[in-house]
């Protein structure tokens, strides 16, 4: 929306108007401004903002009223005549979506300024290809003052005595733009476009007008031109024209990742009465470490942005905005010896770390979105609580159509970092601040949490499942096929047929082992290895429906009930216990040459389970081994899972000091002593 008030015109001629732009829909309000000086004679100036470029199809193109020249008086009421170019940069920005300008036009009248002026909205007309009559227009002198980045100022005084055709009265802007494009491509025509401002390649892209990929090319320079324009519309020949005083240009292309720094560090000229963008450094672990960039090749444009001439504290920023992941630069090489650089090249540069790599470890599902900021980024926040994450920094709302909407964000995500600023355990106040002062593309990591309708609804069908699982868990088994469950007593029957039932266990009365029968092996050629239930260290507290209670219990009667031949089948109840409940502890001993050890070994996955001892060898072996026990290493050496062979040389060929470590059951008491 545009709306214009006129006023009482000035002396001289001047017209002060006001208008009223609003950028609703709109990325920008269009207008380039400078601080700078108009002649008003010879001996008098005035000083002010003015309008230096209008980008198209903007609000202030849209309006019709602004012109490059124009003076801003006041901006929002408040009068701009003496203020720098920053601080109404600032007011602008502080803004929002409308602005009230107060204009002074430097043009005699409203219609003389639309038959003198070779420019409408900023642009310049074509010029005269059809022999219309020429007449003269008035002279305008401007000067334009501009301090840059490295802190020196640069005056620019201009004054101009264009001519235009008469044009007639229904002069459209689709004729103007025919016009125009007749012109650029005659090849006696000189480049007399308006170069201030920016404007838009065929491919959409926004580039400055100065660009290279705006420089015009005659008739035969574009025959011998074959290489296609890219998006920015740079070719080789077209960069060589426009910086034809420069040496050794290159055109370079990187892919920038968005998780990954460019890599480089700029400095300007050493002399300060010049602008550049030198590379003082690339480091070999950035983006540019592929291509061919040195120190001290100068950057002259980036992705259609001018640098040349511009402090390299600009380019930085300019750097930081630029939108996608495609950077296209133009440099310039330099010898050795030539003026350039204010500093020696950097070839060190600090190790990078990325404080938010943690986030992704603490939530996989935690997402990373790019959002280019143009004075908001449309996002609202809040400090609440979540039932899943506790606390933290919230998405509320967000602004229709705004930047952050169509790059994902959604209502109720959860704020973890914005760039490399970590906001999880920030209040309102200071993730408020990062968003005001982040500029540019800002990178936000964003969890996407379920609502506490969902959560809540899922822990209904979760609990659900378990009381399910509950209730079919505690439906007794059929015994020839129940599944022996970790901490839980279950009755199982094996099918013998007159088998041996292929074990060895441990327990009884005159026994180490007090508390309960352990199976410590199974052979693989019994009827409890063809059952494949039972596992060692299982515990047996009953056989055929009585309890094993080995307190009351001789060792050998514990055994008998294993060494029985069963008609067809055998019940027994299992408990497993998870962990397996052990003791170890080692016998140590010498060995006399020649001298057997009397033991008689099963080799198993944990040892060698002691199958039989022949008393009356070694005194440490007959006090402190019984069968059933585990020897799991033998002079240090482990013996899991060994063959007999191994086991039987290991154990043959020792001599000397012997020593062996032992594990040995220690089963929780689970049977009742008989009344």
């Amino acid at each position: 929306m545009v709306q214009f008030q006129g006023k009482s015109g000035a002396a001289g001629g001047e017209l002060i108007h006001m208008v009223t732009l609003d950028k609703t829909g709109k990325k920008s309000f269009g207008i380039c401004i400078v601080r700078g000086e108009v002649k008003d004679s010879p001996n008098t100036k005035t000083t002010g903002i003015f309008i230096k470029g209008i980008v198209p199809d903007s609000p202030a193109h849209s309006c019709g009223r602004l012109k490059v020249g124009d003076r801003i008086l006041s901006l929002n009421g408040k009068d701009v005549r003496h203020s720098t170019e920053q601080a109404v940069i600032d007011l602008i920005k502080e803004a929002d979506f409308k602005i009230d300008l107060e204009i002074q036009t430097y043009d005699k009248s409203e219609e003389q300024s639309k038959q003198n002026d070779p420019r409408s909205n900023g642009y310049m007309q074509a010029k005269n290809k059809f022999n219309q009559e020429q007449v003269p227009i008035n002279t305008m002198g401007m000067g334009m003052g501009q301090s840059q980045g490295q802190g020196q100022g640069q005056g620019m005084g201009m004054n101009r005595q264009p001519t235009m055709q008469k044009r007639n009265q229904t002069f459209t802007a689709s004729m103007r733009n025919k016009h125009a494009a007749s012109n650029y491509a005659d090849e006696d025509d000189e480049d007399t476009r308006d170069m201030t401002g920016r404007i838009r390649t065929e491919a959409g892209f926004e580039i400055d007008r100065a660009s290279a990929g705006n420089c015009k090319l005659n008739k035969q320079e574009k025959e011998r031109d074959k290489e296609q324009e890219d998006e920015f519309g740079y070719t080789m020949a077209k960069i060589n024209k426009r910086y034809n005083m420069m040496k050794d240009l290159r055109r370079i292309e990187v892919q920038r990742p968005a998780s990954k720094p460019l890599g480089i560090a700029l400095a300007g000229h050493k002399d300060r009465q010049k602008m550049a963008c030198f590379v003082a450094g690339v480091d070999s672990n950035g983006t540019f470490a592929s291509v061919d960039f040195k120190p001290g090749d100068e950057i002259v444009e980036v992705n259609g942005n001018v640098l040349k001439n511009r402090c390299h504290l600009n380019a930085s920023a300019i750097f930081k905005n630029v939108e996608g992941e495609k950077l296209v630069l133009i440099t310039s090489r330099r010898k050795p010896n030539d003026e350039g650089m204010c500093v020696k090249p950097i070839k060190k540069f600090p190790a990078s770390s990325d404080e938010t790599k943690f986030i992704f470890d603490q939530y996989p599902k935690a997402r990373s979105v790019q959002v280019r900021k143009e004075g908001f980024l449309g996002i609202m926040v809040i400090y609440g609580k979540h039932v899943e994450v506790g606390s933290g920094i919230f998405i509320s709302d967000l602004r229709e159509g705004s930047n952050a909407e169509a790059a994902g964000v959604k209502v109720g995500d959860m704020l973890l970092a914005i760039n490399q600023d970590v906001t999880m355990e920030s209040n309102y106040d200071e993730a408020t601040g990062l968003i005001k002062r982040a500029e540019g593309v800002v990178t936000m990591i964003l969890l996407t949490l379920k609502s506490e309708e969902s959560i809540r609804a899922e822990k209904e069908v979760e609990d659900k499942k378990k009381e399910e699982a509950k209730k079919e868990a505690e439906k007794p088994q059929e015994p020839a096929t129940a599944e022996i469950k970790p901490n839980k007593k279950i009755l199982i029957e094996v099918k013998v047929e007159k088998k041996p039932l292929g074990v060895i266990v441990t327990g009884g009365k005159n026994n180490h082992v007090k508390t309960g029968c352990v199976i410590t092996h199974i052979y693989p050629e019994g009827a409890v290895a063809a059952d494949n239930r039972l596992k060692i260290f299982d515990h047996i507290t009953d056989v055929n429906g009585g309890p094993v209670h080995v307190g009351s219990m001789t060792t050998l009667k514990v055994h008998q009930l294993f060494h029985v031949t069963y008609e067809r089948c055998v019940n027994f109840t299992v408990f497993r216990a998870d962990p397996p409940e052990l003791e170890k502890f080692n016998v140590d001993f010498m060995k006399k040459a020649g001298k057997e050890l009397g033991l008689s070994l099963a080799p198993n996955e944990f040892g060698c389970t002691i199958a039989d001892i022949v008393p009356g060898q070694y005194p440490e072996i007959d006090s402190k081994l019984q069968r059933g026990d585990i020897i799991s290493k033998m002079n240090g050496d482990a013996l899991e899972g060994l063959t007999f062979q191994v086991c039987f040389a290991l154990f043959k060929g020792a001599n000397g000091k012997i020593s062996m470590e032992v594990t040995r059951p220690k089963p929780t008491l689970r049977t009742e002593a008989p009344k």
